[in-house]
């Protein structure tokens, strides 16, 4: 049985920085990941939304990619996206807009490669059977 100690700040651990090699652009390369905070997640989910009115009728909508986009940034460690220095080197200025460069220089299945490893370490690629298994150890 559980007991409050649990839930206190001091027993929530900062996550860990993962390793993984990924291809991308045809060769292997080794990037590091730290999944995010459910803050930082709701952020990202709420500044891809688009809200209108048809009708009278409250429209929100999600866009996807640029939620993929945003989740791999902000969950990259290495290569860092924000480097000024790496921007300029693809000619470009901001996270996306370099994620989008070298996106354009991968192969399609390197992209979802890569967009499942984020997903993965970020807890969305899990069942509710990993969950289960996960909560009784």
């Amino acid at each position: 049985m559980s007991d409050l100690q649990d839930f206190l700040m001091d027993s929530f651990e900062d996550a860990e920085v993962i390793e993984r090699k990924v291809s991308l652009g045809g060769k292997e390369k080794v990037m590091k990941f730290k999944p995010i905070t459910a803050a930082k997640g709701d952020e990202i989910r709420k500044s891809c939304r688009k809200t209108s009115f048809h009708k009278g009728q409250k429209i929100v909508e999600s866009d996807q990619d640029a939620f993929v986009a945003k989740l791999i940034t902000e969950t990259t460690v290495f290569p860092d996206f924000k480097s000024q220095e790496l921007q300029q080197s693809w000619g470009v200025l901001g996270a996306e807009n370099l994620l989008n460069a070298m996106k354009a220089k991968m192969k399609d299945g390197e992209y979802a490669t890569l967009s499942n490893i984020v997903s993965e370490i970020n807890g969305y690629n899990k069942t509710m059977d990993d969950l289960v298994e996960e909560a009784k150890n």
